[in-house]
């Protein structure tokens, strides 16, 4: 059974009386919606890995942080977030006595560079209320996650990878830090004729990359751009052309469930509701009249009975990456982060 919660009705007073960061439309008193990322969160625990992480495809620190941030999200029962239950949420999943921070303590104390470090910041240690200078899980050697997010920031902005670049952009507002103004330069600069970001952040592409879009939309708001900034609405654009009529949106050519939840979570950072087309309306007007797919009902749709989110990656191997992405997307709650206060049409 649900816990009874509020309708969007009142979401609207609710953010008149929360911090900024906390109104956003998310799944909270939608009740379908939770029960999608509730079911896949206990698929997550079931192929939990003896080390306490989940790293099923065997790339250390790729899939644990946002297995971590999946479940934490799962456990909130309150519209605003509680560090608290994230953080006990995640300590009562275990395996083999270990937790899913035993891993990322030992992931931590591999050398990580910028990015790695952020990731862990935005999806580990600042939503379980944990030191971010002072990581340490195990007890046996803490490691300064902001000194090494600090100390990747090069002369032209960038922190090395433009991935890691988005990541530590939003890891500094998660922290409560202000984004250097020459690293919202160098995103800003790294945009494709298109209105899109590519992997590699050469502007003079024109790749059609839903992910590293919505990751760039995501830390220019972060960042602190006006709700007007050009780049930042031409980006929305590009994922409004991209978006598929079923809702979900493509990486290399097939409906994906990673690209859909990053894409909803830019959505959601620019203030709008992705399951009405108030947003793609306003940000690419030309699509006005045509069908609009909500793509959390294709996220929805997506899972299997096990919980699990299917992805065309599949057949490369299963992992867990696909479902975690999934809920957060579902969730809306951790992530984005500083949103745009709820904007309708």
């Amino acid at each position: 059974m649900f816990r009874q919660r509020p309708t969007r009705v009142v979401l609207g007073a609710l953010c008149l009386v929360l911090a900024l960061s906390a109104c956003r439309f998310q799944a909270y008193g939608n009740a379908p919606v939770e029960a999608s990322a509730d079911s896949g969160v206990a698929w997550l625990k079931t192929v939990q890995q003896p080390d306490g992480g989940f790293e099923v495809a065997g790339f250390p620190g790729f899939e644990t942080p946002d297995a971590v941030l999946a479940i934490a999200s799962a456990a909130q029962t309150t519209y605003t977030w509680n560090k608290a239950t994230a953080r006990n949420a995640v300590l009562a999943t275990v395996k083999n006595g270990n937790t899913p921070l035993d891993a990322l303590d030992d992931f931590a104390q591999s050398g990580l560079d910028a990015g790695q470090a952020a990731k862990l910041i935005t999806l580990v240690t600042v939503p379980l209320g944990l030191s971010s200078t002072a990581f340490d899980p195990e007890g046996d050697g803490a490691q300064n996650l902001v000194g090494t997010v600090d100390a990747g920031l090069l002369p032209n902005g960038s922190y090395g990878l433009f991935g890691g670049t988005l990541s530590a952009a939003i890891a500094k507002k998660a922290l409560g830090a202000t984004v250097p103004a020459a690293t919202v330069a160098y995103i800003k600069g790294a945009q494709q004729a298109n209105g899109g970001w590519s992997y590699t952040g050469l502007a003079g592409g024109t790749d059609l990359d839903v992910d590293t879009t919505a990751a760039a939309v995501q830390a220019l708001v972060a960042a602190g751009v006006p709700i007007t900034d050009t780049d930042l609405n031409q980006g929305l654009a590009f994922l409004a052309n991209r978006q598929r009529p079923n809702g979900s949106w493509q990486s290399f050519g097939s409906d994906d469930p990673n690209s859909t939840s990053t894409a909803v979570l830019a959505i959601t950072a620019a203030g709008f509701n992705v399951e009405l087309p108030c947003w793609r309306n306003t940000v690419a007007p030309g699509l006005a009249a045509n069908p609009y797919g909500n793509p959390l009902n294709w996220l929805r749709f997506s899972q299997t009975p096990s919980g699990r989110f299917v992805s065309p990656n599949d057949p490369f191997g299963v992992n867990t990456f696909a479902t975690s992405q999934a809920v957060e997307g579902l969730q809306r709650n951790w992530v984005p982060i500083a949103p745009f206060a709820p904007r309708t049409c």
